[in-house]
C-alpha cells in the first residue's frame, strides 16, 4: 500500500488488511453536490424559523391534514435531488464496495446519489425522496425528472386516486421495520473490519450506535466531518475535511495494491 498525501502514515499502516467496511453517510456527504445540510455551519437549521417551518411541513400531522404544505417541500427536496450530481465522496464509496469482500453503506440522505454513483448494498434508512406510495392502496411509484420538475401540489394515485405520499420517513413517523433489521444485522451482529462514519453531526442515536458499538467491539473506526461531532469522542481516528477530498483518498488506500 503506498503512503498517500493528506492521510497520516499510522492511518495508512492500520488499512492494511482491511476487507470489510461499512459507511454510514448524512447530508455533509451531499453537501458538494449543492445540496443543502439540515444541521452543522450553513445549514437550513441555522436559520431556526426556517428549520422549524420545514419540519412542521415535513412531519406526519401536517401530510394528513395538510398535504399540499407538505408536499411543496418535498417537491423542491425533490428538484435539488433531480438536479444534482453524484460528488467525489459518492464515487469514492462505490468504488470501496467493488473493491472490498463484503461492504454496506447506510444513509440518511433521501436524494438517491449514492445509488446514482454505482452503490447497490444501501440502507436508505430515512428512504428516497423520488419514491411514493398511494396512502389508501398502498400502491408504490416513482417520480421522473421531468414530473418532478412539473410538481406543484399534492399528487394522486393513478390506480385509486388517493393521496400519495412520500416513500420518505416525516418527522413523528417510525423508522422502516425491514431497513432497522438490515442495519443490526450488517452493523451489530457482526461489525465490519472498518466503519467510517461521514458528513453527519450523528444527532439521532441509531446513527451514532453503529460506530459506538464497531468501537466497542475493536473494529477500525474513522470519522470525516469539517467539524467535531458527538461520535468524534468514540473513532479511533476523527479527520476534519470535507467527505469529497477525504474518501477519495481512503478509497485509494484501500484498492491500490
Amino acid at each position: 500500500m503506498s503512503t498517500l498525501a493528506g492521510l497520516p502514515a499510522d492511518l495508512l499502516e492500520s488499512l492494511e488488511g482491511i476487507t470489510s467496511m461499512g459507511v454510514i453517510t448524512g447530508a455533509g456527504v451531499s453537501a458538494e453536490s449543492g445540496i443543502q445540510t439540515y444541521r452543522g455551519q450553513g445549514g437550513l437549521y441555522d436559520d431556526e424559523a426556517e428549520g422549524d417551518a420545514t419540519v412542521e411541513a415535513l412531519s406526519a400531522s401536517t401530510l394528513h391534514h395538510d398535504p399540499d404544505r407538505t408536499w411543496r417541500v418535498v417537491a423542491e427536496l425533490a428538484r435539488r435531488s433531480v438536479d444534482a450530481a453524484p460528488n467525489p465522496a459518492h464515487h469514492a464509496i462505490a468504488q470501496l464496495e467493488q473493491n472490498l469482500t463484503r461492504f454496506v453503506l447506510l444513509t440518511q440522505n433521501v436524494d438517491g446519489l449514492h445509488k446514482l454513483a454505482g452503490s447497490r448494498n444501501v440502507i436508505d434508512i430515512h428512504g428516497d425522496v423520488l419514491d411514493t406510495r398511494c396512502r389508501d392502496c398502498g400502491a408504490r411509484g416513482r417520480f421522473t425528472p421531468e414530473e418532478v420538475r412539473a410538481l406543484e401540489g399534492t399528487p394522486f394515485c393513478p390506480d385509486c386516486g388517493g393521496v400519495r405520499r412520500p416513500n420518505a420517513v416525516l418527522f413523528g413517523e417510525m423508522l422502516p421495520e425491514d431497513k432497522v433489521r438490515r442495519m443490526h444485522q450488517e452493523f451489530y451482529a457482526d461489525p465490519p473490519d472498518l466503519v467510517l462514519i461521514a458528513g453527519t453531526t450523528a444527532v439521532f442515536p441509531y446513527i451514532a450506535e453503529p460506530i459506538v458499538v464497531a468501537n466497542q467491539r475493536g473494529r477500525l473506526t474513522i470519522e470525516v466531518n469539517p467539524e467535531p461531532t458527538i461520535v468524534s469522542p468514540h473513532v479511533r481516528w476523527s479527520l476534519r475535511g470535507k467527505a469529497g477530498e477525504v474518501l477519495p483518498l481512503i478509497a485509494e488506500a484501500l484498492t491500490s495494491d
